[in-house]
């Protein structure tokens, strides 16, 4: 066997272990919820300023794909990265916290919600890894960008510095429809403070210009119809009607909408424009 092809064998394998291995998982059962399966992926060296990002998958529930995605963004970069695994056996509204079906009606037992759950295995993670940092950052793509906006809203006190929520196929907006499409009747008692702080959050919205079609993956709801007929006019009307309510209000306001060019309803695509944001390009 020649040198050169010994060489391209070796380059062959060396990306299949790298990108083709199993993953680092633990599984989380430090609370009343089902067990919950975590992939995650470690830099080499861990100090003081290594960054937490945690990674919500969509309705595929593939979070090992989501995070192999984000190993390869992330190389060179001080990061941890974690991958919850939302089972659609355990979570099967994981996109609402669980707390409502995505057709509106209300799950009627709270301790299965996941407002919280982001930071309760924050806290276990960096004890577990002898993490540092004080907050983390939050990445969701299609239903894990409904989850991330709803976390931010529903949570008590979430220790998020940076979020980006891609590409969600709808919203809960701050208006008078019954949740989950507004916070009409939440299932959980929601104070101005909540919504302010909701507001004054470094939330990136971000959509494809090219995430248009109307499939049966979109949810097709009255509720969620009145949000837009596609994904790209409920993500444009969920940020401009949230705008108008800042501006009436004269309230803090630091969200970012940005249109991703091209993109359609991908996660690989949008990772790409999400990294920029929440790791920069150095």
């Amino acid at each position: 066997m020649s040198n050169f092809l010994v060489r391209i064998l070796t380059l062959i394998f060396m990306s299949f272990s790298i990108y083709g291995s199993s993953l680092d998982k633990f599984t989380f059962q430090n609370w009343s919820k089902p067990n919950l399966d975590v992939f995650y992926h470690l830099p080499d060296v861990i100090d003081e300023n290594t960054k937490i990002l945690f990674i919500v998958h969509g309705n595929s529930r593939n979070a090992d794909d989501y995070l192999k995605v984000w190993i390869k963004l992330s190389e060179g970069k001080n990061v941890a990265l974690f991958a919850p695994h939302f089972k659609r056996n355990s979570f099967i509204s994981f996109n609402t916290l669980q707390m409502s079906t995505s057709n509106g009606v209300i799950r009627a037992n709270s301790d299965l919600y996941l407002n919280n759950s982001i930071d309760t295995l924050f806290e276990f993670i960096k004890s577990k890894f002898n993490l540092k940092s004080k907050r983390y950052d939050i990445y969701g793509h299609s239903a894990g960008a409904q989850f991330v906006h709803r976390y931010l809203l529903m949570s008590k006190d979430p220790q998020v510095n940076i979020a980006v929520a891609a590409n969600a196929g709808w919203y809960t907006f701050l208006n008078g429809a019954d949740f989950p499409y507004g916070v009409k009747n939440t299932p959980i008692s929601l104070s101005d403070n909540n919504v302010k702080k909701f507001l004054s959050m470094d939330l990136h919205i971000l959509i494809g210009s090219n995430d248009i079609d109307v499939n049966s993956s979109i949810n097709k709801s009255n509720g969620a119809q009145n949000q837009g007929l596609n994904r790209f006019q409920r993500a444009k009307n969920f940020f401009e009607y949230t705008e108008s309510i800042v501006e009436q209000n004269n309230l803090e306001f630091n969200w970012q909408y940005q249109v991703v060019s091209g993109a359609p309803h991908s996660n690989k695509v949008m990772s790409r424009a999400a990294v920029l944001i929440l790791l920069g390009s150095s």
